[in-house]
């Protein structure tokens, strides 16, 4: 039996309406999972408090993707052994001369910003024209929690932390059982409030 036009295009929407259903119907599908702060705290290697000072995009060795290398100024050391001035928080994504790569449900800093970072080592092969501590943060975008501050508040894809001292600093402090490390002064001032 053949189809007519009309028939064949009620059966193409039907078939696009059970596709769009499905789509609407499964939101999980390219959805962020929750980290808790907990998890993050434990499975970080390290955890800093820094301000992103400059950034540079590079291709990895194979020239298959771009990275990032947004250097950070560390002034608080929460978890792990360091006593850099400065890292290297590695990002998926970037712009090389003409070329661009940009992922989605990933982290992206731009210079400015402040903030707690969990991270783990990198493992992407990229050669940054620096030898500083290459890190990445510990689960992608939920591994910085922003800070705003002017008014001693931060926040992160899930969370909003009212005071930084109280609801965050001492959260990480708590958790890891030992103070935080200065090391060196943050250009910013965050009072209790």
């Amino acid at each position: 039996m053949k189809l007519t036009s009309t028939q064949k295009t009620m059966k193409f929407l039907r078939t696009a309406g059970f596709f769009l259903l499905l789509c609407y119907a499964c939101p999980s599908f390219g959805q962020l999972v929750p980290i808790s702060l907990k998890e993050r705290i434990e499975n970080a290697t390290i955890i800093l408090e820094g301000k992103v000072i400059s950034q540079a995009a590079y291709w990895d060795e194979t020239q298959t993707h771009i990275y990032t290398a947004n250097t950070v100024e560390v002034y608080k050391v929460f978890k792990g052994q360091l006593t850099a001035k400065q890292v290297e928080i590695i990002t998926r994504g970037g712009i090389v001369g003409d070329r661009m790569e940009r992922i989605s449900n990933t982290l992206e800093l731009k210079v400015g910003d402040a903030g707690v970072f969990t991270t783990i080592p990198n493992k992407a092969k990229i050669n940054t024209t620096t030898q500083l501590t290459k890190l990445k943060a510990y689960a992608g975008i939920q591994g910085f929690i922003a800070y705003d501050t002017t008014n001693a508040t931060a926040n992160d894809v899930f969370n909003n932390y009212k005071n930084i001292p109280k609801e965050l600093h001492s959260k990480i402090v708590d958790q890891t059982k030992s103070n935080f490390k200065t090391i060196q002064k943050a250009p910013f001032k965050i009072e209790l409030q």
